[in-house]
């Protein structure tokens, strides 16, 4: 029997260090989760064809010659927003210098369309809310045939009604603001105001020859004028010491022929005939 060589022993200690090594591993992936020889295969395979795709890139790349870094794609819907984003601050940049509306407003083609009106009325710190309400309209709706239909609808008075319906028609002092705001809606291109003074159930006390047509300018949705007297008032013959019933009819249009009504009622003023006197 030959003596074992010192070489010998390493080359077996080699083996048999590495059968445990291998032995080992196997039983570690027991003890874990459970290996799976098939993903495993499928992983190097994947990882070989990275290796060879990102091989065959950088050679084509240095092939043309391009030194280019790569940049990962972005985001097209984010490049719209950010863009939408910016343009939208540009816009209202530019209506709060210029005092213009930022963009046009479309005509209203459909009853949702039609903004709601509401009016306040402001003198200093004294504000006071006025009631208004909407009458008929006129949608003109386009065709596919380069034609327009109009659609007319009738509504109730809005002056003669609000003075009705209202409970506690407010007093306000000649002098003040009347804000007129138009809401969630399309904003006119004219506004007309008819001022008429009242009866208390809200028809004309005088008649059509004494209404007052006055036209404002609509900027950013909302209308305003200096409330005056109305000298039509002198005509009375009888005393009110509560206040004139004042009602102003609001006339919008659009460029494409759709109009609608509004109209708000308050109280203002005192007058006493002109062969009467306060002592008297």
């Amino acid at each position: 029997m030959k003596p074992i060589s010192i070489k010998g022993l390493r080359a077996a200690s080699s083996i048999f260090a590495l059968l445990f090594i291998l032995n080992a591993s196997g039983c570690a992936g027991a003890a874990g989760s459970p290996s799976v020889p098939a993903a495993a295969g499928t992983t190097a395979a994947a990882e070989t064809t990275a290796v060879t795709e990102t091989t065959a890139a950088t050679e084509t790349t240095m092939a043309a010659g391009t030194t280019t870094a790569a940049v990962p794609p972005t985001s097209t819907s984010a490049e719209q927003t950010a863009e939408a984003a910016t343009t939208k601050a540009l816009e209202k940049t530019a209506s709060e210098e210029t005092g213009t509306p930022s963009s046009p407003h479309s005509a209203p083609t459909s009853e949702s369309d039609l903004p709601t009106l509401s009016v306040i009325y402001q003198d200093g710190t004294a504000v006071a809310e006025i009631p208004t309400q909407s009458g008929g309209y006129t949608l003109t709706i386009p065709q596919p045939d380069g034609t327009a239909q109009s659609i007319i609808a009738c509504g109730a008075d809005p002056l003669s009604d609000l003075a009705q319906r209202t409970k506690e028609i407010p007093y306000v002092e000649y002098g003040g603001q009347m804000i007129l705001s138009f809401e969630d809606g399309s904003q006119p291109d004219s506004v007309e105001l008819t001022d008429i003074i009242l009866q208390k159930d809200g028809t004309s006390q005088f008649g059509e020859r004494t209404y007052v047509h006055t036209t404002l300018e609509c900027i950013d949705g909302k209308a305003e004028f200096t409330l005056e007297e109305n000298p039509v008032v002198y005509l009375s013959s009888t005393i009110n010491p509560e206040g004139f019933y004042r009602g102003f009819r609001v006339n919008c249009t659009w460029e494409n022929g759709s109009a609608a009504e509004y109209g708000f009622v308050f109280r203002a003023g005192t007058c006493f005939p002109i062969e009467s006197s306060p002592e008297t």
